[in-house]
Order: C-alpha cells, then sequence, then structure tokens
C-alpha cells in the first residue's frame, strides 16, 4: 500500500516538473510531449515502487 502511495505522489511530481522543464526548453505543447511527459512520469512512478517494495517488504 505504502508503494501505491508514494508512486502515486512520485508520479504527479515528476509529471509537474518535467512539464516546467519542457516549458523551459521551449518544446511545443502537443500529443508527442504529453506522451513524452506520461512515459517519463510513469517510469519514474515505477522507479519509486520499486525501491520502496525493495526497501520495506
Amino acid at each position: 500500500m505504502l508503494s501505491l502511495v508514494l508512486s502515486t505522489v512520485a508520479f504527479f511530481v515528476a509529471s509537474y516538473f518535467l512539464k516546467r522543464y519542457l516549458d523551459d526548453m521551449g518544446l511545443p505543447k502537443g500529443m508527442t510531449r504529453s506522451i513524452l511527459v506520461f512515459c517519463l512520469a510513469a517510469m519514474v512512478a515505477y522507479g519509486v515502487a520499486f525501491i520502496v517494495d525493495w526497501i520495506a517488504p
């Protein structure tokens, strides 16, 4: 349950910072950018869930 909660929080935090980073780079908003943000944020969330499961079994 802890990994679900922390990975959800990590997803939204990563999504926020990725959007800010891509805005600063000047990448135009669109479907490709949205998919990129979703995939990278999902990878971060999976990583956090893996680490939490590894640390607290």
